[in-house]
Order: C-alpha cells, then sequence, then structure tokens
C-alpha cells in the first residue's frame, strides 16, 4: 500500500498523499505546532464491519505521533495570506466547473458551501472504506451524502456524479476555507500526519517542520526604528500565528530609513530594481506621512508591492494638544498620528504641534513623551487586561488586508493560466 500522509480537520480527511508524491502544507503550520496527533491504522487481523449504509468497513485503531497541529480558525488565516480567499475558493470553483463541463446551475458554490457548514465533522469516522481514493470518489462515495447534499441539489443523480468529477481537483484549502465558516469545526485541530513518510525515507523532518519559505512572507519598511518595533511586537502579541509572514528590516545595526524623505527615496530605488519581494511600505498618519504617501502613490507601483499610511481613527478626532496659541482639544488626523499614538496613550496625552507643511497646508505634530507609550507597549509579553488595543490592532487589520488582496490577486491570476 507504501506510506501515506494526511492532512486532515479533526477525523475528516482533507488531503492525502503517498511515499514521495504528496502536497507540501508546510505554510499552514509554524515551527512551533510540531506535537503528537493521532493515526489511523487498519487492525492487522483486517477485521470489517458492515456500515448503516451497507458497505464494508475496516476497523481501525490510533497511535498518537508525531505531526504538525493547529486549530482550523488559526490556519484559515495563513490560508488567506497565502492568497486563497473565500472569493477564490469561490472561483476555483467556477474553474472546475467549467473545466469539467459542470453546470453550476444544478450545483452551486453557494450549496457546497452551506453543506460544509453544516457538517458535523465530530460525527465523521476516519475511516474511509479503501483509503487512498483520489479526493472525486471519495467525495461521491462519502461526503456527498454525509453532507446531506441530497437534500440541497436540484438533481442528486446528476450532481453526485458530476460534482464529484469536479471536486476531484478541488483543493485542499478550498475545503478548509469554507469548512472554518462552521462553527463547529473552526476549533477543531487540522493536523498533518507525515510520520509514515518520513519513517519510510521519502522526505526529512525539516521538509515538514521548517521556516515560511521567502516568496510567501512581506517586508515592512516604515519610517523609522519604531514604527517597526511596534508592529512587529504587535504581530507577536495579538496574533502570534501568523506573525512568521512578515519580516522587517533589520534594525541591529541603526535603521537605514529613518525619516520620510528616505522613504520615498527608498521606494524609488525598490521600483526601479523591480524588486521580487513582497513589500509594504507604511507611512504615518501625520502632515509629513501624509504628504510622502501621496507623491507615493503616483508613482508607478508594481503588483508586488503596497503603499499604506496609518489608518484615520474616530479616537484622534478631539484630542489635546498644545501650540503657540495654547492649549485646545483638536483632530490630529494626517495631522499628528504617528505609530505611538494607536497605543494605549490614557487620557492624559497631549500632542504638541511643530512645523507647519506646505504640501499638506496643516501643522505637523507629535506625541509628548512618545517613548515611554512605546516602552510600555514593547515590555508587554502577554496582553494586559484593562490595555486598549484596538487601534494598534487597526494597523495590523490593515496590512493583513492588503497583504491578502496582493496574494489572491496572485492566485487568481494563477487559475486564468490553467
Amino acid at each position: 500500500m507504501g506510506s501515506m500522509i494526511h492532512l486532515a480537520v479533526g477525523r475528516l480527511e482533507i488531503d492525502w498523499g503517498k511515499n514521495s508524491g504528496f502536497t507540501d502544507h508546510s505554510p499552514l503550520f509554524q515551527t512551533n505546532d510540531l506535537s503528537q496527533v493521532p493515526y489511523y491504522y487498519v487492525k492487522e487481523e483486517e477485521e470489517t464491519y458492515i456500515d448503516s449504509a451497507g458497505e464494508t468497513r475496516y476497523k481501525l485503531f490510533a497511535k498518537f505521533q508525531d505531526g504538525m497541529s493547529k486549530s482550523l480558525g488559526q490556519v484559515v488565516d495563513r490560508i488567506a495570506l497565502l492568497g486563497h480567499t473565500l472569493a477564490h475558493c469561490e472561483k476555483e470553483f467556477e474553474y472546475l466547473a467549467g473545466f469539467n463541463n459542470f453546470d453550476t446551475e444544478q450545483f452551486q458554490f453557494e450549496e457546497l458551501k452551506k453543506a460544509l457548514v453544516a457538517i458535523d465533522v465530530n460525527a465523521i469516522s476516519a475511516d474511509y472504506g479503501e483509503m487512498g481514493e483520489d479526493f472525486g470518489r471519495f467525495f461521491r462515495r462519502q461526503l456527498f451524502d454525509r453532507l446531506k447534499l441530497q437534500e440541497i441539489a436540484a438533481n442528486p443523480k446528476y450532481a453526485r456524479h458530476d460534482v464529484g468529477e469536479a471536486m476531484e481537483n478541488l483543493s485542499a484549502y478550498s475545503v478548509l476555507q469554507l469548512l472554518a465558516l462552521n462553527p463547529k469545526a473552526r476549533g477543531l485541530p487540522v493536523t498533518w500526519q507525515f510520520v509514515d513518510v518520513e519513517v519510510a525515507g521519502y522526505a526529512n523532518r525539516d521538509d515538514f517542520v521548517r521556516e515560511l519559505d521567502q516568496s510567501s512572507r512581506f517586508l515592512i519598511v516604515t519610517e523609522g526604528s519604531s514604527d517597526a518595533k511596534i508592529i512587529r511586537h504587535a504581530f507577536k502579541l495579538l496574533k502570534p500565528h501568523i506573525a512568521d509572514f512578515f519580516d522587517f528590516v533589520d534594525m541591529e545595526e541603526g535603521y537605514p530609513f529613518a525619516g520620510t524623505g528616505n522613504l520615498f527615496r527608498f521606494l524609488q530605488g525598490l521600483i526601479s530594481i523591480s524588486i521580487q519581494n513582497n513589500v509594504i511600505i507604511v507611512y504615518d498618519n501625520d502632515a509629513e506621512g501624509v504628504a510622502n504617501f501621496q507623491r507615493s502613490c503616483a508613482l508607478k507601483i508594481p503588483d508586488n508591492m503596497k503603499i499604506l499610511r496609518l489608518p484615520d481613527c474616530p479616537y484622534f478626532t478631539d484630542i489635546e494638544t498644545i501650540g503657540p496659541n495654547g492649549q485646545h482639544r483638536a483632530d490630529i488626523n494626517g495631522r499628528a498620528a504617528a505609530i505611538e499614538c494607536y497605543l494605549d496613550v490614557g487620557n492624559q496625552s497631549l500632542v504638541r504641534w511643530s512645523n507647519y507643511n506646505s504640501k499638506t497646508e496643516t501643522y505637523q505634530g507629535e506625541l509628548i513623551d512618545k517613548t515611554s507609550y512605546m516602552k510600555t507597549f514593547l515590555e508587554q509579553r502577554t496582553c494586559i487586561d484593562g490595555y486598549e488595543y484596538g487601534r494598534i490592532r487597526s494597523i495590523l487589520d490593515m496590512i493583513i488586508e492588503n497583504c491578502v488582496k496582493m496574494r489572491e490577486t496572485v492566485a487568481d491570476k494563477s487559475l486564468e493560466k490553467n
């Protein structure tokens, strides 16, 4: 039979391979996801029984061994950063329908989504009969009825055959995305059971337990070292399950791109050399940052680069400020909202107005004692009750959203090429 490798959600197998023929699912996991996971084997005496549908099944036993394991809710965030979004799933479904001459009026993407959202993954047996069969046959023989598609599809007999052919090439990531919409499945572990292939000598441990490839990562470049330090720490603190997707310019020997003007020139240089990395440029939400953000957006930006500025925030519309005309409350969006303002600065914070920016026709401001706010945040090793993380989280969400869109475009184009 050969050595098998499986990707599963709970006890539902999503993908499998044999010997050296398997898909690399290492991007779904981080190196600290190595743990003991269940492997299911047929008993040596090959005991069988007849199930409720009248089919012969093998009796299995579970054995815990090394494997990769991460919750589906976290895995699906990683899948999105690889470009496999829910919208891409639907495009893949439509592509496979056209390729296989499958009538989507007879069985629609929404019906498949509805079925996977409703399935009780915990009730599914690990025994799929012959094991190792292709996904199309597996879908027709096992999932079609288990997902209760006969209650949804307009023509069950027609759909069983034709959707099965289309499903032969439906990617595991599409299945995972759809299952993640299922409340009963989202908290289940996604496991990659690789040890049999490893022990048989078809692959090495570091083929499975390894860092994310550079091609899947994003280089984030900011105006200064404090911006990069805060964003990097925020990912580790608030979204550690995807933190490895983001690299930052090495700051150990002094940050080389401090200041908006230098960052703009650096951006011009990246464009001129046609850099192949995925690059995210982040400007502050102050007068200088807005001016250089606008100047940067006027450049011819390649598809593998995104130009961002920190988002406007309702909280910043009424902030205590001080300047030549005394102390008063003002809106600091686009004028003085550097990254430290997105931390928990409390109710006693104060912004000081300084120089006038003629390009945006606004005064530049700076948060007083901003270094202390940054230090307090960087010292955190776990989230603290009562600390305001909403604003810094909004920055991470903005970065993630744009990274997902960047990779989704690449994934969509790969379908068009086929």
